[in-house]
């Protein structure tokens, strides 16, 4: 398997373009984590992964600035996905598959009864899952898009799934914290940007003063 070092080149190299600091750290721990999961033994890719991946991706990249380029995320997401040796249209694709079928059920049965969730237990109990936050994130969305978040719903997924709960809340615990220190270096980032668009219309608006002060006076 290739080394870290090796996936964060073919990044770099893949978009050698410069990201804004609070989208570069964020992104740079996700390829360590992602290239971790991916280059394991057990590796095998898991529909319920590529939602939690997904989404956690396309939540960290709203807001992005696209000036130059307005596909910038997708660009960015099938240069991550190259990286590590991964096909982002098939993550992307059973991410879709798996959020439309989640917004149909009304019930928690009808979530479970999903055979990926037999196939996750079966792999559980032979020690062969290889198991990382984002198939928790998965299992959260999941509830999120058929409106049933509660923590017994939530239990239910991890008895059909064979994970235990203990790993999934802590999982969840660490997302949710990562989404809300993502959301604040978004809003000061907001913050600056604004200072500067003021600053830069003053200055115009002196300059422009300025100048009419000048033809004024050769009148």
């Amino acid at each position: 398997p290739a080394t870290v070092a090796e996936t964060k080149a073919r990044f770099m190299k893949g978009y050698p373009y410069p990201l804004p600091s609070i989208w570069a750290t964020v992104l740079q721990e996700l390829l360590v984590g992602m290239h971790f999961t991916v280059t394991s033994r057990k590796y095998a890719h898991e529909e319920m992964r590529a939602l939690g991946f997904v989404s956690v991706f396309d939540q960290l990249f709203e807001g992005y600035p696209e000036t130059s380029d307005p596909n910038a995320r997708e660009k960015i997401f099938a240069t991550f996905m190259d990286a590590l040796g991964q096909d982002g249209k098939k993550w992307r694709s059973d991410a879709e598959k798996l959020s439309t079928f989640a917004s149909a059920q009304t019930t928690i049965d009808g979530i479970v009864a999903n055979p990926m969730f037999s196939t996750m237990k079966q792999k559980s109990e032979a020690k062969a899952l290889m198991y990382d936050k984002f198939i928790a994130i998965g299992f959260f969305r999941a509830l999120e898009m058929s409106k049933q978040t509660s923590p017994e719903n939530l239990k239910k997924m991890s008895d059909a799934s064979g994970i235990a709960m203990e790993k999934i809340n802590g999982d969840l615990g660490l997302y949710k914290s990562v989404l809300s220190r993502m959301n604040a270096a978004k809003e000061l980032q907001a913050e600056v940007l604004e200072r500067e668009r003021r600053k830069a219309a003053e200055r115009l608006e002196k300059k422009a003063s300025k100048e009419a002060s000048s033809a004024s006076a050769a009148e």
